[in-house]
Parts: C-alpha cells; sequence; structure tokens
C-alpha cells in the first residue's frame, strides 16, 4: 500500500476535504511490525507539510442563561466545542521557519500538531514528513522545546544533557558516542563556557538567560532530531539575549537542520534571519513565504507599511486589525488558501483505503518500544533528585527541621500519658484521632470515634469498609490500648477499667495478631490500588496541552 503526496500550485477549492478517520488509519498502513524510538542521523534534513489541519477542543462551562431557562437543572453544563485551528496547510523545509501571529492565535497549538503532542480524536487533517506518512514513534525522535526551561537548576550544563540522552536515549547506544553528542551539542550552542556551571534557581546562581535557553534547546539535540520546533524561544530573554538565542537557531538550521518555533514580536534584525515566515490570525493561515515580501503582500491588500517600521510590528498591527473584521480575516484566509504554493494535493488515497477491518488489522501490527526500561527511568530519576537534594541543603534542612518539629511537638505532648480512667482514656483515642487531621470529613465521620457505626442509616454502612482512615485508626487503637489498665486518679490501687473493656465497647475484634494486621493489610491493598489507578490514569492523560 503507498501513500504518495504532490506539491502544487493550482488553487485548492472548498470542497477539497478528507475524511479525518480515513486519512490518519491509512497513514498507519505500513509494513513494519516494530518501531524503536531511536535517533536520527546528525545533520539529517526534512520537510514537513501539512495539509487542511483543523483542531477542536471541548471546553466545560455553565450555561447561565440556560440555567434560567431550565429551572429544574439548575446545575446544567454544557459541553461546548471550540474551534482552535482552520484548515492549515503548508510547507517547512530545512532552514528557519517561523509562526507569527497575536497571543491566542494558534501557533502553539499547530506547533503541538506537528509534533504529534496533541489528541487525535481532536484532529483533522493530515501531516507528511519527507512525503510520507509519521510513524507513531515521530513524537519522541523530534526535538521540541517547551515555551518554559525544564532544565534542573541544581545541576550542570553538561550533566542536563546527559541526563536528557541518558533517559531518552537506548541502552545500544555506548557511553563513548554519547559523550561524543554531549560535547558536540555543547560546543554547537556555545556552552563551552559554562558547561560545567550549574544552571541555577531563585535561591542559587547560575548561567544567563540565554545560557539557560541553549540548555533546554541542547537537551533536544543530543537526539540529534532533523526536526526541532520552538514554542517562543525568546520569551522572557532582553534584545541581546534574544538575538544570541535566535543565531543560534540560525546556526543550527545552516548545518542542515529543519527549525520551526513560533515567535510572538520580533526585532527586525531577528525578523530578517527567518527563510520563512506564517502569519496566523484567529486559527486561520494570512500568509506563508519569504520575510522580504511581507510588506508588498499586505500593501497590495490596503496596508501600508510606513517608513522604517519594523515588518514584524507592522505585520502584527495588520493581523490585530483584520482580527476585528471577520470578512476581511476570511476574504484573506482564502486568499492565501487558492494561491499558497506550498498546499498539498493527495492522490489516489481512497483507492489506498480498505474497509475498517482491514486498516485495523494493519493498525495493530504497530508497537512502540521504549526506549529505555522503567528501571532504567526510575534510575536516572532517582539519581537526578539526590543531586537536587544534596545541592540544595537549605531546601533539605528546611524539610528536616519541619518533620523533626513536627515529630518532637507530637512525641511530647502524648509523651508518658497517665494510665487514668478520664485523662487517660481521653488523650490515647486523641493519639490515635491525631491522623483524623488532614482527612476527608466524610472519611472522618465513618471511623467510629465520633458516631457509632450501628446507629447509622444502613444505606450508608459501606462507606466505612471504603474509608481507610478507619482502618487506620483501628490498628492504632487496637495497638495502644490493649494489655493496658486504668486505674482512678485519687485511688491507684483501683482499676476498674481495662484498654481491652474499651475495645470490647467500641466493638473492636482484639483477640489475635491477626486482628491488629488485618487492617494494616486493608490499607495495603488499597494504597496498591490507588497506585494502580493513578498510574492508570497518567497514561490516559494528554502530555501536553
Amino acid at each position: 500500500m503507498a501513500l504518495t503526496s504532490v506539491v502544487y500550485r493550482n488553487p485548492v477549492t472548498s470542497n477539497t476535504h478528507y475524511n479525518e478517520l480515513e486519512v490518519r488509519h491509512s497513514l498507519l498502513a505500513r509494513r513494519a511490525t516494530s518501531i524503536n524510538r531511536i535517533s536520527i542521523p546528525e545533520h539529517a534534513s526534512a520537510t514537513l507539510t501539512f495539509h487542511n489541519i483543523n483542531y477542536i477542543v471541548e471546553a466545560k462551562s455553565i450555561l447561565n442563561k440556560q440555567c434560567l431557562k431550565c429551572p429544574n437543572l439548575p446545575f446544567f453544563k454544557a459541553q461546548q466545542q471550540k474551534q482552535i485551528l482552520f484548515d492549515v496547510s503548508g510547507k517547512f523545509m530545512n532552514g528557519m521557519n517561523a509562526i507569527l501571529g497575536p497571543s491566542g492565535c494558534g501557533k502553539s497549538s499547530l506547533l503541538d500538531v506537528l509534533a504529534d503532542r496533541k489528541d487525535s480524536n481532536d484532529l483533522s487533517g493530515l501531516v507528511l514528513v519527507d512525503e510520507a506518512p509519521r510513524h507513531p514513534s515521530f513524537r519522541y525522535t523530534v526535538g521540541y522545546v517547551v515555551q518554559e526551561n525544564i532544565c534542573s537548576g541544581t545541576l550542570t550544563v553538561r550533566e542536563n544533557l546527559w541526563f536528557s540522552i541518558n533517559l531518552r536515549m537506548p541502552k545500544e547506544i555506548s557511553m563513548t558516542e554519547k559523550n561524543q553528542r554531549v560535547t558536540c551539542v555543547i560546543k554547537e550552542l556555545g556552552l563551552e563556557a559554562c558547561a560545567d556551571t550549574r544552571v541555577g534557581t531563585d535561591f542559587l546562581r547560575g548561567v544567563s538567560g540565554g545560557e539557560k535557553k541553549r540548555t533546554c534547546i541542547g537537551m533536544e539535540l543530543v537526539l540529534s532530531p532533523k526536526i526541532l520546533l520552538l514554542d517562543e524561544p525568546t520569551t522572557g530573554l532582553d534584545a541581546s539575549t534574544a538575538s544570541s538565542v535566535m543565531n543560534c537557531l540560525k546556526d543550527l538550521s545552516q548545518r542542515g537542520r529543519t527549525i520551526i518555533f513560533s515567535i510572538h514580536q520580533p526585532r527586525y534584525s531577528i525578523f530578517k534571519t527567518f527563510d520563512t515566515v506564517m502569519f496566523m490570525c484567529k486559527g486561520r493561515c494570512i500568509y506563508h513565504g519569504s520575510p522580504r515580501d511581507v510588506v508588498s503582500y499586505f500593501a497590495t491588500h490596503g496596508y501600508q507599511c510606513e517608513q522604517y517600521d519594523n515588518p514584524a510590528d507592522y505585520a502584527l498591527d495588520v493581523l490585530i486589525d483584520v482580527s476585528r473584521n471577520l470578512d476581511t480575516l476570511m476574504r484573506l484566509n482564502n486568499i492565501y488558501n487558492t494561491t499558497n504554493a506550498n498546499v498539498l494535493a493527495l492522490h489516489h488515497i481512497k483507492e489506498s483505503l480498505t474497509n475498517n477491518n482491514n486498516i485495523e488489522q494493519e493498525r495493530q501490527k504497530y508497537k512502540i518500544e521504549a526506549a529505555r526500561s522503567i528501571k532504567a527511568e526510575i534510575f536516572y530519576l532517582s539519581q537526578r533528585t539526590l543531586r537536587n537534594t544534596v545541592r540544595n541543603p537549605a531546601l533539605a534542612l528546611s524539610q528536616t527541621l519541619v518533620s523533626i518539629v513536627i515529630g518532637l511537638l507530637a512525641g511530647l505532648l502524648f509523651y508518658n500519658l497517665k494510665r487514668t480512667i478520664e485523662p487517660g482514656v481521653q488523650n490515647r483515642l486523641a493519639v490515635a484521632l491525631i491522623i483524623a487531621i488532614l482527612i476527608f470529613v466524610v472519611m472522618t465521620m465513618f471511623t467510629g470515634f465520633l458516631v457509632d457505626l450501628s446507629s447509622v442509616f444502613s444505606w450508608l454502612s459501606w462507606i466505612q469498609w471504603i474509608s481507610a482512615f478507619r482502618y487506620a485508626s483501628n490498628m492504632l487503637t487496637i495497638s495502644d490500648f490493649k494489655g493496658l489498665t486504668f486505674c482512678l486518679s485519687n485511688a491507684t490501687n483501683f482499676c476498674p477499667l481495662t484498654g481491652d473493656e474499651i475495645l470490647d465497647t467500641r466493638g473492636l475484634a482484639h483477640a489475635n495478631s491477626w486482628d491488629l494486621w488485618k487492617n494494616f493489610f486493608a490499607l495495603t491493598i488499597m494504597s496498591i490500588m490507588f497506585f494502580v489507578f493513578a498510574y492508570i490514569q497518567l497514561l490516559r492523560m494528554k502530555k501536553t496541552k
């Protein structure tokens, strides 16, 4: 089964639409049976083309007006669909490819779609790499630098690069090759002078903002990706530092890499380094081409640029003005769609598709193998956490002191309690209830201390069996009261009450050790279940928004 894509210059009519499910399944119908998360050869270039990208999200909101009309449903919630991208098409080749537009125009969403970091159920359209479908492991081999700096502040620049390459490269890559890659990336990014300097935190002085951003870029470059995507790499940087970062990206693009990034409002010295620029407005593409033609393009549509004005600022002013007029926005978008030289034409797609059963059989052939095992991931993450703790003694000391102080206060408060009826029993019950400080009220109610469980409505009594705090309080109570004898404070030789009698009064079995340990095993089983549920939810969650 083969898919072909052709770049052509003919107009695209409004009837050029494809069924999202069919297109996505057709992309997955390939011959391979297993795809490893391996790196891309260095200095490899790539062409990324995309056609008719639509992205829709569902936003939960309370419709106040509808609630007033529906008095029987005062808390009625409706699902509202919001479309972020509208039939976006284009082509990015090796070089500096910029995506510009006002805030909220869809720049970051388009980057996430191109990097395969969005839920496919919310998407429609087609993305090709070198005129071939993206394989399922594309997201692991492409470089993606998020807007926030994710490098660890207590590690050095070199250690951050080593952490990235150890965690993401397969074990078949030798240490010698890894060291060569790290050294090469440090040299490419101009980080030799600060390679062994800690990145820095809010309380620890480290490298500069530009060096920190280049470190984040380097954590992706150690994979040697042929496509590098960046979400607003100059955000939070001054003009000089931003120019330094963009010049670094320019050098990388001249070595053959495809650099795609979003940027908000660049200065002219940065703008002129772009090879192609795409302007977006309200999820629609308005212009995609050379930055040298931006002024003349918008001038032909009635927007004149003042002398000595920055073309990037001028274009953003145009987009802000266009966003206020829907008719003008649609007109410019239609002009782009009918004249864009990078629009894709797909042929024979319908002939390549078969019934859903055959597509599903092809899809089941895929298996994405992790680059590293879970044990290796836990090892390197634990190693980083240990280094963070050791190199941030103030934080470790504060946490230790807080734990010691709380432990001493709790220990001294209940140290050497009297074995008398009135204060003795009351204080020991308080020891068991101390765990109820950080629990939900409902669970606390069903521990058996505040409410007699035998008096609870039968249709509510089941809650006691799912209350982890009931098992914990039972275990603490049995452990603390069993075998004790409580005497009157004014007559120490007369001891009318024992701990076993208190346990019997509260209906807690304590005849043998199993009566105590069964509560412990119940807590263990519940903890395992919660961890399993949390792990399943993490697998289901979107990795990015």
